[in-house]
């Protein structure tokens, strides 16, 4: 069962499929988040624009509509490495970019009146044990705020928390409704949406999509995970994040859970963790840790792991025993997008008229409002920001099977991490030795 709670049980009447030779200014490759903020942002400086996007399965397939729902101002790489290797100033600028772009989300859903239940409550990460405590307490900055045992529970009633940090930059949202009302919204001013639409082939002004030659000025990539392996094979692997949800929480459960604002949460721990209480009272967490495959193929059966699934319900259920008699409904997930070096990118080459955006790996449904409003910008020959992913060379994974071997070891290793963190209580020093390793 691969059944997501963001999908449920929505009726999506299928777009058409190409069928015939066409042309158009732009064609955009993938209908997730990245490809229709694309032409939402083109469209918005351009109007005279023919846009067309076409899309391998439906709109929203992706991560972009199975992800946690988080819309934050986090980046993929280090604040360390980018004030290391883009100077202060761009860092700056990425995190004010970021914020705002949270805000502007909001704005547009709400001014056209989609329902995506967007609610800015901020992020919490809190700790469960000493070692994570100390963690999140030693790396705050002006947007994070420390909150002690007492104030973090007060804002969700964690067992056995130590204490969190807390910024105010985060909303919960929707994501599958947010891909489904952008799409429609799109089709309302003029741009073109084919489904069932595989891209084949790229070249210069042209693309290929089932077996018809689509003529283009311009063609950009936004596929993420399920680039195909021709183009990006050794610039970014498939990692995957699985979630599961509970059914609606009865309101007595709920005032116990407390987060009446809808904060996203997390666990300070070194596995990722991420979740949100949904619109409609339910629970929803994911995290990472099933194994990579060989060279980088996709799998059905890797959005079904059994075993992640029901580690996911038993870490919800250490974190709010009140939940026993809840039923947990779905279980879903899907690939993200991982380059060697934690980079986003945004290249556009004008010559040739290719541009290609992503690599968000799970930041995602900001990051790609953000960066596919730059590439507008940069398409448009407009001033932009100074940001770390503009034309960012991406650095090679290693080869197989040494690939293989060392993504698998890192997610074993993370695990053992926190393992022996909750059982010492001291920071591990199995993620001293890994952490310099993984290289973000």
């Amino acid at each position: 069962m691969n059944k997501s709670l963001w999908r449920g049980g929505h009726p999506i009447a299928a777009r058409k499929s190409v069928n015939a030779t066409n042309s158009f200014d732009i064609a955009i490759i993938g209908g997730g988040f990245s490809g229709l903020w694309s032409a939402y942002h083109l469209k918005q400086l351009q109007p005279s624009l023919k846009i067309a996007i076409f899309e391998q399965n439906y709109i929203g397939f992706g991560a972009s509509g199975r992800n946690g729902g988080w819309a934050s101002a986090e980046y993929p790489t280090s604040n360390v490495r980018i004030i290391k290797e883009h100077g202060i100033q761009t860092y700056n600028t990425l995190r004010k970019s970021l914020i705002e772009s949270i805000d502007e989300i909001g704005q547009i859903a709400k001014s056209n009146n989609w329902q995506i239940e967007f609610a800015k409550g901020g992020a919490l990460v809190f700790a469960t044990n000493k070692a994570q405590l100390s963690r999140i307490s030693s790396n705050l900055d002006d947007e994070h705020k420390f909150l002690n045992q007492s104030q973090a529970s007060e804002l969700l009633n964690v067992a056995r928390i130590k204490g969190g940090v807390y910024t105010p930059h985060c909303a919960a949202l929707n994501p599958f409704n947010l891909t489904q009302s952008l799409a429609k919204y799109l089709e309302g001013i003029g741009i073109e949406i084919f489904e069932d639409s595989k891209v084949e082939e790229i070249s210069d002004k042209e693309i290929l999509v089932n077996s018809y030659k689509i003529k283009c000025d311009i063609s950009i990539r936004a596929t993420e995970a399920f680039t195909a392996r021709k183009w990006m094979a050794a610039q970014q692997i498939p990692i995957y994040s699985l979630m599961v949800a509970t059914e609606p929480i009865p309101e007595a459960i709920l005032a116990q859970i407390r987060n009446s604002q809808r904060a996203t949460f997390q666990e300070a721990c070194h596995l990722i963790t991420y979740a949100q209480i949904t619109g409609d009272n339910r629970l929803a967490i994911g995290g990472r840790g099933v194994r990579y495959k060989l060279f980088s193929r996709l799998s059905e059966r890797s959005e079904i792991d059994n075993r992640m699934h029901a580690a996911l319900e038993k870490r919800a259920l250490r974190w709010f025993p009140q939940l026993q008699s809840v039923k947990f409904e779905y279980r879903w997930g899907g690939p993200v997008a991982l380059t060697r070096r934690w980079q986003s990118y945004l290249n556009y080459n004008a010559a040739s008229g290719q541009a290609a955006i992503g690599g968000y790996v799970g930041d995602g449904v900001t990051l790609s409002y953000l960066v596919a409003k730059t590439l507008a910008q940069v398409i448009n020959h407009q001033k932009i920001p100074d940001l770390p992913f503009v034309n960012q060379k991406i650095g090679r994974w290693e080869p197989e099977p040494i690939r293989y071997l060392a993504v698998n070891a890192g997610f074993k290793a993370t695990v053992a991490a926190d393992f022996e963190e909750r059982i010492t209580g001291r920071s591990s020093i199995i993620a001293a030795v890994v952490d310099p390793l993984i290289n973000r």
